[in-house]
């Protein structure tokens, strides 16, 4: 599907039982009643999501009255807030210029905007470009993080299909892991980039194991429930969600077991 907004739609309609979200777009998903679970955990993103300046921007204060590319996504703006505020700006300070990611790289180099919040591989495309880092999702862990995010329906329904697909998630993570060149071709078509473009796709990534996915899903204290605990309350004052999600029921880790 073309972004997540599309996703949510086909949850909410029932066109669709899984996709992969945001945790930030599940928490927002639950606020407005579709019944979504949390049965995996994809990545987290370590310094994926960056913020991207010309040179002489030298500090996130001097972006004050400049232009800034960002989608208009809910990670975009969840760091967005957390770019703002670690400079100490108000969002009526800057310009924002909404863009979807594959025109990232093109308008910074038609100088369009001062700024990009972007993600890789958007990076590694700019590498011969006059760039400076000056925030990325290393300085907020926890707080970006993809999920496989269910319909709560389809957990007692189509049990079997859910334990195949998270089985055969884990099956091809151990193998990228353990055989990154082996896959690249495969994963190039898929995400629709050139073959040497992946491993930077994936650079700034955190690949929770088998293992890992038991410490944020259904370890005592589960690490996933502290982190939508954290975020809710960060969208909340951002004003980036209408009102709290209930959080019972957020998370579901038998589909781990059978791995064990």
């Amino acid at each position: 599907m073309p972004s997540a907004t599309a996703c949510l739609q086909a949850l909410a309609a029932g066109n669709v039982e899984a996709a992969g979200l945001t945790l930030d777009e599940v928490l927002t998903a639950r606020a407005e009643n579709i019944p979504l679970v949390v049965v995996a955990v994809f990545d987290v993103s370590m310094g994926a999501d960056v913020m991207l300046a010309r040179p002489e921007v030298e500090g996130i204060s001097d972006l004050r009255g400049r232009r800034i590319g960002v989608e208009q996504s809910a990670v975009g703006a969840v760091m967005l807030d957390a770019i703002l505020s670690a400079g100490g700006l108000r969002s009526d300070e800057v310009e924002l210029v909404y863009a979807t990611v594959d025109e990232h790289a093109d308008m910074y180099r038609r100088g369009v905007v001062d700024a990009l919040v972007t993600f890789e591989p958007v990076p590694a495309l700019l590498d011969d470009e006059p760039v400076r880092r000056l925030f990325d999702s290393s300085m907020i862990p926890g707080r970006i993080i993809d999920v496989l995010a269910v319909r709560s329906d389809v957990l007692e329904q189509s049990p079997l299909a859910l334990q195949r697909l998270v089985d055969s998630h884990f099956r091809a993570l151990t193998l990228f892991q353990q055989q990154p060149e082996r896959v690249k071709e495969q994963l190039a078509r898929r995400l629709g980039i050139d073959e040497e473009w992946v491993l930077a796709a994936f650079e700034g990534l955190e690949l929770p194991d088998l293992e890992a996915n038991h410490r944020w899903l259904s370890a005592e204290s589960p690490l996933l429930l502290e982190a939508a605990q954290t975020l809710q309350e960060i969208m909340l004052k951002a004003q980036l969600m209408p009102h709290p999600a209930d959080l019972e029921g957020l998370l579901d880790g038998r589909f781990l077991a059978a791995l064990r």
